[in-house]
């Protein structure tokens, strides 16, 4: 004998033959089973009957065209009550038509379509009986007839509730799928910045050194030997650099060195020995008292000025000029080259990504920063870092 829930999959997976099957079942019942208020209990016959079967297969249409089966229903049942003289069992199709129809409309509908179905079959057991006074059996049906309403009602209600919280559930793995993809991206795009810090510098220090040691390998081999020095040097940084930067696409499971801090300001003089030793020549200031800049600005002013002197030794045509300013609200970097007509197009146009990286740098972090030609053909960066710390105290 199948069980409620194997009645609960036939009817969601074909709740049109579930339909046609109930209208079937219907039949036989409404017309061979008398209503148990009546005296006589014998069963629908003649014209009564064929109306009562084909009153049951209109069921068959309850979901596609709720309303008209409601209608339909209500005039067959009081057909059949007119034509049997009185109360009927054919008024379970109209209960059942309301079910459906209150499934699918609103209260107001659902309220409209109790009271016609009360006044229908009501007043054909009215007339079928007694007019007036009204047999109490003409209002038998009410609270049955109420009972499939809000039936109807609530179970409207719990599929909105359904189909609200699935829609949710969707519109959060929806926003959740955007979310990963925006980290993913922003990760993206901080890893490029990290891989062009530092390789960026490195790579000129490298170039430079090949040239010189390229022009001095026969003319003067000690000093070739010390450029290619300073190549092998700096191509170590590279790996070392990048294998930092490289720890953050680790697996969870793999070891990352706890031991290898972002680099900041306080390790600024051995990033301005590599330029030296590159040959770069560098004047440098310091006021205010040297510290650690909270909220991430530290490492950012190293990479600030990382790349700026990567692009003031590439492109610059002199001694370039470095300050560093702490004040009590954050850090103020500059940094100066003097640059040829030919050179300040090409440090315009071989600084652009340098530059927009680090613009979007200092922005996150909520800074400010000028970068441009100035006065007596001088290129300038000038960077101003808030200090979170600083000015909460």
């Amino acid at each position: 004998m199948p069980s409620l829930s194997d009645v609960r999959v036939l009817h969601q997976a074909h709740p049109v033959a579930f339909d046609v099957l109930m209208a079937v079942a219907l039949m036989p019942i409404v017309v061979l089973v008398p209503d148990s208020g009546r005296a006589d209990a014998s069963p629908l016959s003649g014209a009564a009957a064929v109306v009562a079967i084909l009153t049951c297969a209109g069921l068959a249409f309850r979901r596609r065209h709720p309303t008209a089966v409601l209608v339909g229903t209500v005039g067959g049942a009081a057909v059949v009550i007119l034509l049997d003289g009185g109360p009927s069992t054919i008024s379970f199709v109209p209960f059942v038509a309301l079910y459906s129809f209150a499934a699918a409309s609103g209260w107001i509908a659902t309220v409209l379509g109790f009271a016609g179905s009360v006044l229908g079959v009501g007043t054909a057991v009215a007339l079928a009986t007694t007019p007036w006074p009204p047999d109490p059996q003409a209002f038998q049906h009410v609270s049955s007839f109420a009972v499939a309403a809000a039936v109807g009602m609530t179970v409207r209600a719990r599929r909105a509730y359904v189909e609200a919280v699935e829609e949710r559930a969707e519109r959060a793995e929806r926003t959740r799928e955007q979310e990963a993809a925006r980290r993913v991206a922003e990760e993206r795009l901080r890893i490029a910045r990290e891989l062009h810090d530092v390789i960026a510098h490195r790579v000129a220090i490298v170039n430079v050194q090949a040239s010189v040691a390229r022009h001095l390998v026969l003319a003067d081999p000690p000093a070739a030997l010390t450029a290619i020095e300073h190549v092998r040097d700096a191509g170590r940084a590279i790996l070392d650099e990048l294998g930092d930067v490289l720890n953050v696409l680790r697996q969870q499971d793999e070891e990352v060195d706890p031991h290898s801090p972002a680099p900041g300001l306080d390790q600024i003089q051995p990033l301005i020995a590599s330029f030296q030793a590159a040959g770069m020549s560098i004047r440098q200031s310091v006021s205010g008292s040297p510290r650690a800049i909270a909220g991430g600005a530290d490492l950012v002013a190293y990479r600030v000025l990382q790349e700026a002197l990567t692009n003031a030794h590439k492109h610059g045509t002199g001694p370039a000029t470095m300050s560093i300013c702490y004040e009590s609200t954050g850090v103020e970097l500059e940094v100066t080259n003097p640059v040829g007509d030919r050179e300040a197009d090409d440090h315009s146009a071989g600084a652009g990504f340098g530059l927009i990286g680090m613009r979007e740098r200092v922005a996150a972090v909520g800074g400010q920063m000028v970068a441009g030609h100035g006065p007596s053909g001088r290129f300038e960066v000038s960077v101003r870092l808030p200090d979170r710390e600083g000015v909460h105290t």
